[in-house]
């Protein structure tokens, strides 16, 4: 038979009991501060300790909003590269077709010795080549070379049509490991070298020259050389168009995108880190009058206590 120890009773003496009262009153202290400071700041979390798990979700939220923001100015950035680039574009096409029709409207066998006819298209030849080259060096916000790459030019082209740029296509970071390019090179656009419809003995200078010598050996090679290199020319432009578009079409998506990603998570942040005023405040209230009460119970536990007069 197992036999049953008595156990001596549990004695708890006046002074811990007035310990345990009073360090319950300081956490309630602690408590109704910590919903004071949550009311006046509105904001939730104050500190780490007040919530640890929501401090380290706010932290990671607040990093991926730092970084959709981010992502949503390069996108941003890269839309106003990349409509600018597209509406200069569009005027150097206006400009290569002006040029094509003049030329598809001269004849050889017509137009030999009409040297007045032929000097007035010249110099509107050359007044569309001098506007190219300024459409080519055109910038952005004034200071940014559109098509000159990446290199640290000031320019795309010199003034007689030599790329002076290097380098790829600026490019824009829109979201992890993406990148579209902001951009096209010069060479992109007008060629290089012999192919060049705006370099030095390039296409457009060519046909200038060949209708300012006005011979019959220079309209024909007009019409059978140059005639057929401004045609690819035009296409190739066109092409660096398709491009533009193409990528500002992408680029606009991406903004879109970080955009839709950074209200997100701003509101999940505010969420998780705004103060819900009406149980703040209900809280505050229901603390209050527990303190009240455990204060009347702490200085009524002795005459002669401390606690009473609290």
């Amino acid at each position: 038979m197992t036999s049953i120890l008595p156990t001596a009773p549990v004695v708890i003496t006046p002074n811990v009991l007035a310990s345990t009262l009073d360090a319950g009153l300081l956490g309630d202290q602690a408590q109704m501060a910590t919903l004071q400071q949550q009311i006046a700041t509105g904001n939730a979390i104050v500190k780490a300790s007040d919530d640890p798990a929501g401090a380290a979700t706010m932290l990671q939220l607040q990093a991926g909003l730092q970084r959709a923001g981010q992502y949503a100015q390069n996108a941003q950035n890269g839309v106003g590269w990349l409509t600018l680039a597209n509406s200069t574009v569009s005027s150097m096409l206006n400009q290569l077709q002006s040029v094509l029709s003049l030329v598809e409207g001269v004849s050889g066998s017509a137009l030999t010795g009409q040297q007045a006819t032929l000097t007035s298209t010249a110099d509107q030849v050359s007044g569309a080549l001098a506007q190219l080259r300024n459409l080519a060096n055109t910038t952005y916000e004034g200071n940014q070379p559109l098509f000159a790459g990446t290199g640290n030019a000031t320019a795309a082209y010199d003034a007689s049509g030599n790329y002076v740029g290097g380098g790829a296509a600026p490019a824009r970071t829109v979201a992890p490991g993406t990148t579209v390019s902001a951009s096209v090179t010069g060479p992109e656009i007008f060629g290089s070298g012999p192919t060049s419809v705006i370099g030095p003995s390039g296409v457009l200078e060519n046909i200038v020259s060949d209708l300012n010598t006005a011979t019959t050996a220079s309209l024909q090679d007009l019409r059978q050389n140059q005639l057929p290199a401004l045609q690819a020319a035009l296409s190739t432009v066109e092409d660096a168009a398709g491009t533009l578009g193409a990528n500002q079409q992408q680029m606009e998506g991406f903004a879109t995108q970080a955009t839709a990603s950074t209200a997100a998570l701003e509101q999940e942040l505010g969420s998780l880190q705004s103060t819900n005023m009406a149980q703040a405040i209900t809280s505050l209230q229901l603390q209050q009058n527990a303190y009240q009460e455990a204060l009347y119970a702490t200085s009524q536990l002795s005459a002669d206590s401390l606690a009473k007069y609290l």
